[in-house]
């Protein structure tokens, strides 16, 4: 019972407190940068921004895209809106510009087909995926060009920043998430100087048009899954930390556990998709895949044998261990049940509704592995 104790809190400590360092220490005595030269003239882009319902933002996701300090005649930028039913449309057709493109499919289909036919309508030599509620900084978008100079870089994600101006309720749970994403960025950081990072920001990320990969329609985290065939293909995925991109941070508790939910069936159907990458094959590539979302996709098993088992052992300090464990629990699920804003309660709230979320994501994963369409559901 002890040694199953150990084991489960070992597994479940390694890719939050074990990986880290274990990177970190990969990344600076077997590196591989990122050969940066500058852009040596400027390569064709195309934006595709999907939408659907975007009417509030989708004037500034525009404004904003075609304000970035990249030469304006080597810049296209396609507009795709999946069965939207309000004015997303009409309001895009208001801003005048040969570079614009409106793509406006009648019918609701989900994100990636919408995605897939963008790309074909895309003439840039680089593609770029923005959400239309991502605000790019100024020079963003040269920013993660320049890892294009290398030629074994076939992805580059941004930097994902939760704004503090766009999030206009601040509470426990914006700590905690933009806590949550410092760690990310570390994280990333260290694996793209390693080798490969894994995946990439939707919100902002680009990859070489010749590398498009063909991916079936009901994959749920495309930024993950595109990025991660394109290194199957042989070429790296890497993070600029410099290319920034802001948006605001959902401030719901009941429209958080959904988008968390559905990131928890994403990330349980890519590592059936990709099981593949998990061999040895792809030595670096699966010893990062295995560390920092195998592990924690499954996070909640070693909770569970961590609250169980010490209740069949003897003594006080098991006893005292499940007492202790029970009340962070309760902790967390009064704080959920009344939507509490205390900053006293956010770990435990962030921390029981991530578990809680993942758990409902595997099984709707279970119940939903064999359809072949999902449809779009906003963050």
């Amino acid at each position: 019972m002890t040694g199953l104790l150990f084991f489960a809190i070992l597994v479940f400590l390694y890719p939050l407190l074990i990986y880290p360092p274990i990177i970190s220490l990969l990344a600076a005595f077997f590196p591989k940068p990122i050969r940066k030269t500058g852009l040596h003239h400027a390569q064709t882009v195309t934006f595709i921004i999907p939408a659907f319902n975007e009417e509030a933002v989708v004037e500034a996701k525009i404004r904003n895209t075609l304000s970035l300090d990249y030469p304006k005649d080597k810049i296209e930028v396609l507009i795709a809106s999946d069965g939207s039913t309000d004015r997303t449309v009409e309001i895009a057709r208001t801003l005048p510009d040969p570079r614009i493109m409106i793509l406006d499919f009648p019918n609701r289909r989900g994100k990636l087909s919408v995605l897939k036919d963008a790309l074909s309508r895309a003439s840039g030599e680089i593609v770029i995926f923005s959400d239309t509620s991502a605000i790019l900084a100024k020079d963003a978008l040269t920013r993660l060009l320049e890892n294009f100079s290398d030629e074994t870089v076939g992805c580059v994600s941004g930097r994902y920043i939760v704004s503090n101006d766009m999030t206009k309720i601040q509470d426990g749970r914006s700590a905690g998430e933009k806590g949550y994403f410092e760690f990310e960025v570390f994280q990333r950081r260290k694996e793209s100087l390693f080798y490969t990072t894994l995946g990439a920001h939707g919100a902002f990320y680009a990859i070489r048009r010749s590398l498009s990969p063909d991916i079936p329609a009901n994959i749920i985290n495309d930024d993950f899954v595109i990025p991660m065939l394109i290194v199957k293909s042989g070429f790296r995925t890497v993070y600029e930390e410099k290319a920034l991109v802001y948006e605001y941070h959902q401030t719901s508790i009941d429209g958080e556990f959904k988008r968390r939910t559905r990131i928890s069936h994403g990330n349980f159907q890519q590592i059936a998709f990709l099981k593949s990458m998990l061999g040895l094959s792809h030595p670096r590539v699966s010893f990062v895949f295995w560390s920092h979302k195998v592990l924690r996709a499954f996070q909640p098993l070693p909770l569970i044998v961590i609250l169980i088992v010490p209740i069949a052992m003897e003594g006080l300090l098991p006893k005292l261990f499940v007492l202790m464990q029970g009340l962070f629990y309760l902790l967390g699920a009064a704080a959920i049940s009344r939507k509490s804003r205390s900053r006293l309660l956010a770990i435990p709230l962030y921390f029981t509704l991530g578990n809680a979320a993942i758990l409902a994501g595997f099984f709707r994963f279970l119940k939903n592995r064999k359809s072949n369409l999902l449809q779009w559901e906003k963050s």
